[in-house]
């Protein structure tokens, strides 16, 4: 019996671990879309249609983030220094890239401290 629970309790935990969330300050690397944030979330803006548009929206302080092709959400995006991330991002509006860094989560909300960026493949 006291086997049965032990591996009971075993197996909840390994799910548990599966399941939950980045912890505050795990490194991870995220694949998606940068997008514009205004644009993405009041009308499903994407791709490389919208370019042009996402980077005027940028320059005028609008965050860019990124779309998680894992999980279709969210992430807001910030430079090592915690500062905004737009002069970063910029040149990636509309493409998918491939961003690794520390993963912050609190609210629902997401922030992902970029300390590498590149295009996906």
């Amino acid at each position: 019996m006291k086997k049965t629970l032990c591996f009971s309790l075993l197996l909840l935990a390994a799910a548990a671990l599966v399941v939950l969330p980045a912890a505050a300050g795990d490194k991870v690397t995220k694949t998606g879309e940068v997008v514009d944030s205004t644009c993405y979330i009041a009308q499903g803006a994407t791709g490389e249609g919208h370019r042009e548009c996402a980077q005027k929206c940028a320059d005028g302080g609008i965050p860019l983030a990124l779309l998680d092709d894992e999980s279709g959400d969210i992430i807001w995006l910030a430079d090592g220094d915690h500062t905004p991330a737009n002069d970063t991002l910029r040149e990636y509006a509309g493409k998918k890239v491939k961003v690794t860094g520390t993963l912050a989560e609190r609210g629902g909300a997401r922030l992902l401290t970029i300390e590498s960026i590149e295009p996906a493949s």
